[in-house]
């Protein structure tokens, strides 16, 4: 007992490092310094460092070490998906002014890979509404996934 608690705290422990030494990737490339020339490289892949490791996989990480459980993933990936939606409105009023406008004309690039992912005025509303359908329905597993198992018990 006392050893799975050590090494479940020490896994914590390191996944939190990893979260904060991504996020001083980031802001050293958002808030680069006169002192310090931030490298291209990181410059043209700030999505895949600020979205994709700093946003979404580690904090998933850090859940599943605290509870590796299928429930966990799932509730994850409903709150990521709704949580997307709502990320997406906040930066479109911030930058555009509407609710809805043309801030995802360019919604994810990957310049490595010559990759960039673009969402239109048009397409935004189909694009929020099936993400949030993605997440009712992860949220509809879930649910279904606890209820069974704690009528199960005795």
């Amino acid at each position: 007992m006392y050893d799975g608690k050590l090494k479940q705290s020490i896994l914590i422990f390191c996944l939190l490092l990893l979260f904060w030494a991504s996020g001083a990737v980031v802001d050293t490339a958002l808030w680069g310094h006169e002192t310090y020339l931030t490298p291209s490289w990181l410059v043209k892949n700030l999505p895949l460092f600020w979205l994709v490791l700093n946003q979404f996989l580690l904090p998933l990480l850090v859940l599943l070490v605290i509870k590796p459980k299928l429930n966990t993933l799932i509730l994850y990936l409903s709150a990521a998906f709704s949580g997307s939606v709502l990320w997406d409105l906040i930066y479109s009023v911030l930058t555009r002014g509407e609710l809805v406008s043309d801030s995802l004309e360019r919604w994810f690039t990957l310049d490595f890979l010559n990759l960039v992912i673009g969402v239109g005025e048009a397409q935004a509303i189909y694009f929020h509404i099936f993400r949030l359908l993605v997440s009712a329905a992860l949220f509809y597993w879930f649910f279904r996934r606890l209820v069974r198992e704690y009528s199960s018990r005795p």
